[in-house]
Parts: C-alpha cells; structure tokens; sequence
C-alpha cells in the first residue's frame, strides 16, 4: 500500500495545528512575555514548514480511498499531532521535560484531560489557552475522523441517511472528510459559542468562560485553574456546564438532526435519552446523598445542591472530568465511579468509553439469551428503537469488551509496576482508555493520598497512559487492526 496520500492528508493536519499554535500567541502577546511568544511562534513555523512540504510534495499523487489508508492515517494524527502540539509545552518549560510534553499534549488532543502540571497559577495564560484549543481541536478531529473513516467500524446499525447527515456518502473517503468538515464545523463552533455566551451571562470570568467552553464540548476536562466549579459561587454556571457537557456526550447526528428538523430521526434515537436519564436519576440520588451529609434543607441550598450533583454526574458520564465540588466527588463510591468512566458517553460524540449504545445492546443481547433458555424455539429480532441490530454487530461489540478489558488491564498492570498503588493504576488506566484523565486524581485523594500524581509518575508510566489515551479515542479494533500483518498484505 503506498502512503502517498495518507502523508498529504496530514500535512493539512499539520497545518491546521500549526494555525492553532498562533492563537495562544495572540494571548502571550497581550499578557505573557516574549519568551512565551517564541514559545508557540517558533513551533508553529517548524510545524507549518513540515506541513507545507508533505502538502507541496505528494499532491495530486495518489487517490485517498482505501481502508488501510484510511487507518494508518488515524494512527500517525492521533501519534504525530501530539508530537507536535508538545513542542510549545516544551519550549515553554510547562512542562519542561519532552516526556511530560507529549503527556500534557496527547491528553489535551485526545480529550482525556489529565494534566502533568502541578500548579496551574504559575501557569502563563497562553499555556492555559493552548490546552483548551488543543482539546477543542482533537474534539473537533473525533467528530469528523468518526464521520469519515470510522463510521463502518463503529459497531453501530445507522442508517445511511443518518449518516449524511454529517456528511457520509458513497464517494470517496477524500470527499467524506470534506463533507464531514463542512457539516461539523459550524455545528461544532456554534454550540462552543453558545456555551461560552451562558457561561459568560453566569457570571463567569470571560477567560475562564472561554476556556471552560473549549473544553466543555470537546468533553475535555482541562481547567483554566486550580480548584473546582463550584469555587466560582454560580449554581447557574454549574446547570449551563451540566448541560453542554451532555451535548458534548451524544451523538453529533442526533443534534444535527434537531437543528435541521429531522423528527424521525431525533425519535428514532433513543441513546440520548438514556443518557439524559442516566444523569437526571444519578444526579439526583447524589444531590439527595450530600443533602443528607450537610443537613441543610433550605430551599436555595437545596438547588444548589442539584446543580452540584447533576454537573458532577455529567462530568463523568460524558467523560469530561471536570472537578465540580470535593463535596460530591468524596460521595462518589469507587466502583461506580470506575464503571461510569468505562460505560461513557453516546455513539458519534467526543465522549469516551465503551459508549452506552454498546452496553445497552449487551444488556439486551443477554436478556435474549436468558428468555432463549426459557423458551428455546422463540424467536425475537434484535432491535435498539427502529435500529436492526444483526449478529455481527453484536460479535464486534462483544469483541470490543473483551479488546477493551484487555487493555485496560495490560495498561493498569504495567502503571502499578512503577510503583503506582493496584487499585489507583487500574483507574488510571480505565481513565486513560476511556478518555477521563481527572478521574484518577478524584479517586486519589479519597483513597489513596500518597499515591504519585500524573506528574510525579515516572515517564514510562506516562508513555503507556498517552498509548491508553490513543486507543481510546480512536477505535480500539481499527487502532489494533493496523498492527494486523495479514491486513496489510494485498
């Protein structure tokens, strides 16, 4: 398979990331130093010049359309991007060291939003806006590379007049990113822009809001400070994060759907429902448990209290990991909160996980298999809503559990071997898979204090968690097909 085509396509990713790095310089020029200015302008020049040659040299020289090209082109965005996108972080001294760097940037790019830096107040402003922009950028990039190219490895049963409606059709794979790009973009902008309006009208400081709304729909998780949401004092705020980050967990298409007015569709779709149900019990049942903890029923606390409990909710189920109070995040019993970052989000959205359209259809599928022992010779069709569901989606859904399982153990076993307590490695490790990097630090502090922090982690540990991070949010079977020697051969 020649390559030809795949090396042109990222070095419009290239460059795209390199027209990124100028905008955290804006913001150094405007509050930070020079220093910090040549910390992003120099990058972005060796990235812009890197991807100007790879654009220059292999145009027009060979069609993008084949399924093995279009893997290795996950692969080398979600490995070489970062690389380049650590280059400010390196330059910058935060983080100084190139392991740190490539940590802080595969987690930004990928929306895991664990973070190496230990205080973000020393941190200079164009630093903090770059992680929030590089989350949105890899947000970005999840949608449309999930639209393209990984619409038939997804595991799901769309059909394909959903999937138009992002911008797949029958051409060729070129064209798919190009629609895709033009359908998601503007929708993707939109919504950022709306969140930051609420957040802003919330009473939230304008850079934070701004930061806070890259990161919200990108389900990243990188905050602009240390300390929770709930230190801004604005239930409102935490109701507005609330819903953003539910948005950012459900599928692109169902919201597409809505704005175009697509009511078949939007009925037919029933993931963001339960997600919207999944939020609304559990926030509720948490409200209730820390109503009961602090022993205050006046009114205003009491939603307060709500706000508290539905965002923290939110900010695990859809991956985010936002630290929205130490109040709620010490009721958060481990196991839930260890199965929550594995279930995670909707299908065709920024969110991590195995993705609730997975685990609902498992459920199902044992169901069937429990009533097939009761009555052998029934016959009941596999159906989500509308959605045929037929035996081989089932087996790639079952394969994608056990893939799944598997990483996430190899990952936790090889952390703890560092020195990194069992229990803590294994929910870095589902963190890292599922794309919810907080959620290790959630469960520390409550469980196990003296273990280190991402920062204070040896590098080997951080380069197997940024692997975790990269299987996560591509597909694991497509990311381990590429490592497949009998998918290569022609």
């Amino acid at each position: 398979m020649r390559s030809v085509a795949v090396l042109y396509i990222l070095g419009w990713v290239l460059a795209a990331t390199a027209a990124a790095m100028l905008v955290p310089a804006t913001f150094a020029v405007a509050v930070d130093s020079i220093a910090h200015v040549q910390a992003f302008v120099v990058p972005a020049f060796v990235v812009g010049f890197i991807a100007g040659c790879l654009v220059i040299a292999f145009k027009s020289r060979e069609v993008f359309s084949d399924r093995r090209q279009s893997l290795l082109l996950l692969t080398l965005v979600w490995i070489v991007v970062p690389a380049a996108a650590a280059l400010p972080f390196y330059t910058s001294g935060f983080p100084g060291d190139a392991v740190s760097a490539y940590f802080e940037a595969t987690s930004g790019f990928t929306t895991t939003g664990a973070t190496v830096l230990p205080d973000l107040s020393q941190v200079p402003a164009s630093i903090i806006v770059w992680r929030a922009l590089l989350q949105w950028f890899g947000g970005l990039t999840t949608l449309i590379m999930l639209a393209a190219l990984l619409a038939p490895l997804s595991g799901t049963a769309l059909h394909d007049r959903q999937l138009r409606l992002v911008g797949h059709s029958a051409h060729g794979t070129l064209l798919h990113m190009k629609e895709a790009i033009r359908e998601i973009t503007p929708l993707y902008s939109a919504l950022t822009a709306a969140c930051f309006t609420a957040l802003t009208v919330s009473g939230l400081p304008p850079f934070d809001a701004f930061c806070l709304s890259l990161s919200t729909l990108s389900t990243g998780g990188f905050m602009p400070r240390d300390g929770t949401i709930a230190l801004y004092g604005s239930p409102l705020a935490e109701f507005v994060l609330a819903f953003f980050m539910i948005v950012g967990a459900v599928s692109i298409i169902w919201i597409r759907a809505i704005f175009q007015m697509r009511w078949p569709i939007v009925r037919e779709t029933h993931e963001p429902a339960w997600i919207f149900w999944i939020v609304g019990i559990l926030g509720v049942l948490l409200a209730i448990a820390l109503a009961i903890r602090t022993g205050d029923w006046n009114i205003q606390v009491l939603g307060h209290t709500l706000t508290l409990g539905l965002a923290t909710v939110a900010s695990v189920v859809s991956t985010t990991g936002f630290a929205i109070s130490e109040q709620t995040q010490l009721l958060f019993p481990y196991m839930v909160l260890l199965c929550l970052c594995a279930v995670g989000g909707g299908r065709f959205s920024t969110a991590g996980g195995l993705k609730v359209y997975r685990v609902v259809s498992m459920m199902q599928q044992l169901g069937r298999e429990f009533r097939l022992l009761v009555y052998p010779h029934g016959v009941r069709p596999a159906r989500q809503a509308t959605e045929a569901i037929d035996n081989e989606i089932i087996k790639s859904t079952w394969i994608m559990l056990t893939a799944f399982t598997l990483i996430i153990g190899v990952i936790a076993v090889a952390v703890a071997w560092t020195g990194v307590p069992f229990s803590g490695a294994l929910l870095a490790a589902t963190g890292a898979v599922s794309n919810i990097g907080p959620a290790y630090e959630f469960a520390r502090i409550a469980e196990y204090p003296d273990a280190p922090t991402y920062g204070t982690m040896g590098p080997f540990a951080q380069l197997v968690l940024s692997a975790g991070m990269v299987f996560g949010r591509v597909e694991i079977l497509a990311l381990l097909s590429v490592f497949n020697i009998v998918f290569w051969r022609d």
